[in-house]
């Protein structure tokens, strides 16, 4: 019965994203998996310029101890690209927040040596530069 009861849950509340929520959150889950983070509860949401940094294309926000995070992506009205530039971009996004999630128990470090080593890990996986 709980099996049935979550399966329900879970119809109605995909049913509720669009289809751009829908790829971004099955791409999340593909490298949440690869990067051994598929214990961790976690949700996605495209969100407004205005809901994050004017200067950013995504954040993350986490629990480390009941590992649950929310990883926000800059809605596509907001972009400066399109096309395949727009999705190739939203996914080093993803895979960018989700490193920062991986390394985060290493504990505070300078913002700006935290960055370039995140970036850094993200082209390695993604094998590719990514547009922005």
């Amino acid at each position: 019965m709980r099996v049935v009861r979550a399966l329900l849950l879970l119809s109605f509340s995909c049913s509720a994203m669009n289809p751009l929520e829908l790829r971004l959150v099955d791409q999340m889950r593909g490298w949440q998996k690869r990067l051994g983070l598929d214990d961790w509860n976690m949700t996605l949401k495209v969100v407004r310029q205005s809901d994050i940094d004017p200067n950013a294309w995504g954040s993350a926000h986490w629990d480390l101890r009941a590992k649950t995070a929310t990883i926000q992506v800059l809605d596509p009205r907001d972009y400066n690209l399109k096309g395949a530039d727009l999705r190739l971009d939203m996914e080093c996004t993803i895979v960018h927040e989700l490193v920062h999630i991986q390394i985060a128990p290493l504990g505070p470090a300078d913002p700006g040596v935290r960055e370039d080593v995140v970036n850094r890990i993200m082209v390695a996986l993604l094998n590719r530069q990514c547009p922005n």
